[in-house]
């Protein structure tokens, strides 16, 4: 008989009881001492104790307005991941009769009664969500997942992008600052690391063409890796709490 095959989802295998662990037995400044464990941060102070902690279920955020006006004025110039679909564009968007008015209430700011098909992005999602004193801080965990490198309606948005906007929108809002936490199991793929490492050095904008260069400059400072390993080798309590097969 063949034996059943061991849970492998990072959000029920590793984010929900990594992060859970962490917030009842991680101590005071948990969360900064984590950041200091990843690649790519650097931080000059602390982020301060954590304020809550959102896991076990997916954190959305919406698009934001900018996001879905640039996508309907660029509507001609996007490529869909099922290249068949290249006429949807011009049939949902670019002979749309209520695009104008789209258009008017997503430059003031308003997402409110967008049409439906005027809108080429939903939610992210995010897998674990720390508000801190100081900081909001994402996480995007990964296993046997990778970072998807597009959505459906344009073949540049990837998840690494989209992430760091959400999560900037919540952080401005709040004024607090912000990190985005790649936790993962193996070496990250081709695509992940190219893409990490374009938005680091400011050579690749295509995720976010809409916002200004001193938002994406920001962005390049505010991505950090760090393998699920070495929060285990830094947390040995954690490590025994489950089987890391």
């Amino acid at each position: 008989m063949r034996k059943p095959e061991q849970d492998q989802h990072s959000g029920r295998t590793r984010v929900s009881p990594v992060f859970k662990w962490l917030s009842e037995h991680g101590g005071t400044g948990w969360m900064t001492e984590l950041l200091r464990l990843a690649d790519g941060i650097e931080l000059s102070d602390g982020v301060g104790e954590v304020i809550s902690l959102w896991v076990g279920k997916e954190r959305t955020v919406a698009p934001s307005a900018g996001r879905l006006a640039w996508m309907i004025r660029n509507a001609h110039k996007l490529a869909p991941v099922d290249g068949r679909q290249w006429r949807e564009y011009r049939r949902r968007v670019i002979d749309n009769p209520k695009k104008e008015e789209a258009l008017r209430k997503l430059d003031a700011g308003d997402l409110k009664r967008i049409p439906a098909k005027l809108k080429l992005e939903g939610c992210t999602h995010a897998d674990c969500l720390i508000e801190c004193e100081k900081a909001f801080v994402w996480v995007e965990g990964k296993r046997n997942d990778w970072l998807s490198p597009n959505i459906k309606w344009d073949v540049t948005r990837d998840q690494l992008a989209r992430n760091l906007e959400a999560l900037w929108l919540l952080a401005r809002k709040a004024e607090k600052d912000f990190w985005l936490l790649i936790c993962h199991e193996y070496d990250l793929k081709h695509h992940e690391q190219e893409l990490i490492s374009g938005y680091r050095a400011g050579t690749w904008k295509a995720g976010f063409p809409h916002l200004p260069m001193d938002v994406r400059t920001i962005f390049q400072r505010k991505i950090g890796t760090v393998r699920w390993s070495t929060i285990f080798d830094h947390w040995h309590d954690l490590a025994a709490t489950f089987d890391e097969q």
